[in-house]
């Protein structure tokens, strides 16, 4: 097959829209960006230049770029008739193309050679025209859980409009420095069709534009926090607790990073003089934005994405570079953190929420337990590291009962005083063991240190005193959250030992019933003996 012949006959627009491609950019755009699913959360996006009728994917690994046939090449795949696989594959595909045959596999009603009925109108922005929000706006305080003072202090300096005919929420996009709206991204609830609602304006600029909130002049910034969105960039400027004196730029890239919005960054904010903190999402995306972050602000190339394989219930991290070298990683078994020491990168702080995988739900999280985000926020991470700890060796009703009293816990610690809590440790079907325990805090961690336990016989309610228990393991240098579980201690409420085991030592105690109560003492086990005549 001539393939000068079919780069010049056939266009990567008609291929990529016959396989359900759709084109974001405005009508006037030299360079055409077309998506594949949705433009908020598109499985691919891909630039297209008509005149070389060359392309490159932002999504895809490092090769995915070039002329008409590498296009098809990176997704025969996507053609349910092909049957062949490499350049055969391509020869397949073509050939059609070339005898008139396009088979349209995307969710495409129609196509037809006139392009310009499928062009979307530029980016218009009188017709979302931005209004003035208020600080109690029921989307940012009620559903995202933002305070009003947190909505003001952004509101106040343009931050946030009221844009569309629906209300919707917009964080205004501009190319850094610039004052020029080139974009919006938008969000809102729909209530009567229960509908969260997340897009950007149509013909908007994304690639080189960013949200960006400032409260001093650029030359007074000391440090930047990236995010996947402003709504996560305004829950971390509330969670830790900033106000409009600060000294930092809260920047919001729109769900990915490119090139060109670190490059534009860093000429207002060159990483010499400013701190750049990574603060994406806690996930596989977000762990790859970290990673393309710091690549892009050294001035070097590095692609990131993640993707479900078939077959597989992970993702899939995959780091691709100019090289052709492509390296992937498990999401569970991935740190961007650890990978950028291990290259000797460290122009950028990375920070993630704690348990949850953007800092709006952590935010909602600190709201469920009514807590102010006053200084008692310092404890929370400590606090959920612990119930954490409790639910691994099976102490659940513990951490149960820990989580339930966050709000008071944290008042106990900040007036340094201890808190003391009473909870199940193990059940048999005849026993319950309870534990009384105080919470002290240390330089970074929250320690529940047992004080007394004590047993309640179902049958009777009758309480027994275990304290000889607690002070026994405390001579023997046990730990009871640390080195024991409630099924060791499940076990000893049903068969009278209890059994210890820290590497390769075991200890056994067994029950001892005082006149106060129970207590343990060492467990000798019998020897075996053996039949000396017939041997062992």
């Amino acid at each position: 097959m001539d393939y000068d012949e079919c780069r010049a006959k056939i266009s990567i627009i008609d291929i990529a829209e016959d396989l359900g491609y759709t084109r974001i950019s405005g009508r006037q755009a030299t360079n055409l960006t077309y998506v594949l699913g949705t433009p908020q959360n598109p499985e691919d996006e891909i630039v297209i230049f008509p005149k070389k009728n060359t392309y490159f994917s932002r999504k895809g690994s490092f090769d995915d770029k070039g002329e008409l046939t590498k296009f098809v090449l990176k997704r025969l795949h996507m053609f349910s008739y092909c049957t062949q696989q490499g350049y055969r594959g391509v020869n397949e595909v073509l050939s059609r193309y070339m005898t008139g045959e396009r088979i349209v596999t995307g969710n495409v009603q129609s196509r037809t050679k006139d392009h310009t009925q499928n062009y979307i109108k530029e980016f218009n922005l009188n017709y979302w025209n931005p209004r003035p929000i208020k600080k109690d706006n029921p989307y940012l305080t009620v559903q995202r859980k933002l305070s009003p003072q947190t909505v003001e202090d952004f509101a106040n300096r343009l931050f946030i409009y009221q844009v569309g005919k629906n209300n919707h929420i917009g964080f205004p996009f501009r190319k850094p420095s610039q004052m020029e709206i080139l974009n919006f991204e938008m969000r809102n609830y729909f209530a009567e069709t229960n509908t969260n609602y997340k897009a950007f304006a149509t013909g908007g600029d994304k690639a080189q534009s960013c949200w960006m909130a400032n409260f001093v002049p650029f030359d007074k910034v000391t440090d930047i926090y990236l995010f996947e969105s402003a709504i996560d960039a305004m829950s971390f400027y509330e969670i830790n607790h900033y106000t409009k004196e600060t000294t930092c730029a809260f920047i919001s890239t729109g769900g990915y990073v490119t090139k060109s919005q670190i490059e534009n960054i860093s000429r207002i904010f060159p990483s010499d003089k400013v701190k750049w903190n990574c603060c994406y999402d806690n996930d596989a995306s977000g762990n790859g934005f970290d990673i393309t972050t710091a690549y892009y602000l050294k001035g070097e190339e590095c692609k990131a994405f993640a993707r479900t394989n078939t077959g597989d219930t992970y993702k899939t991290i995959y780091l691709s570079f100019p090289d052709g070298n492509t390296q992937t990683f498990k999401e569970d078994a991935f740190s961007s953190g650890e990978y950028l020491k291990q290259h000797s990168i460290d122009n950028v702080n990375i920070i993630k929420p704690s348990r949850y995988k953007d800092w709006n739900e952590l935010l909602v999280y600190y709201k469920r337990f009514d807590l102010n985000l006053g200084p008692g926020m310092k404890f929370i991470p400590a606090i959920e590291k612990t119930i954490s700890q409790l639910n691994l060796r099976g102490y659940e009703q513990l951490a149960n009962s820990i989580s339930s009293s966050t709000k008071e816990l944290v008042d106990s610690l900040l007036e340094q005083a201890n808190y003391c809590i009473s909870a199940p440790l193990a059940e048999s079907g005849a026993y319950t063991l309870m534990v009384d325990c105080n919470i002290f805090m240390g330089l970074d961690t929250m320690v529940p240190v047992p004080s007394n336990l004590y047993v309640i016989e179902k049958c009777t309610q009758k309480k027994i005193s275990a304290h000889a228990i607690n002070e026994f393991l405390k001579k023997e240098y046990i730990n009871i959250f640390r080195d024991m579980s409630s099924s060791d201690f499940k076990n000893f409420l049903e068969k009278d030992i209890l059994t210890y085991t820290k590497g390769a030592v075991e200890k056994n105690f067994e029950k001892v019933i005082l006149t106060f109560g129970w207590s343990l003492k060492p467990s000798i086990l019998k020897k075996k003996s053996f039949d000396l005549e017939h041997g062992i």
